[in-house]
């Protein structure tokens, strides 16, 4: 069974973007063609959700703690190292 199905579609191309190079955008059934400005703003909204959010930074207190279990595993592992050195000689 074959069913037919009528859309309207608008290509816009961008030549002027760096990061698209056409979009297409199918209309709703009885909707009226948008006008240029209301696409191009359409356009901008898509855009805006790609856009790299702000990380949330770290606190002052977090990273501290990294940095103190970072020097608290280093000079771990150096004593172990130093014992495996001081057995093994034994």
């Amino acid at each position: 069974m074959i069913k037919g199905v009528s859309k309207r579609i608008i290509e816009i191309k961008s030549p002027n973007s760096r990061h698209i190079e056409r979009a297409v955008l199918f209309l709703r059934s009885g909707s009226d063609c948008p006008d240029p400005k209301e696409l191009g703003s359409i356009e901008e909204e898509y855009l805006r959700e790609f856009e790299p959010k702000d990380k949330p930074r770290p606190s002052p207190r977090f990273r501290a703690a990294v940095a103190v279990l970072a020097l608290s595993l280093g000079v771990t592992l150096a004593a172990l190292m130093i014992v495996l050195v001081l057995y093994t000689k034994m």
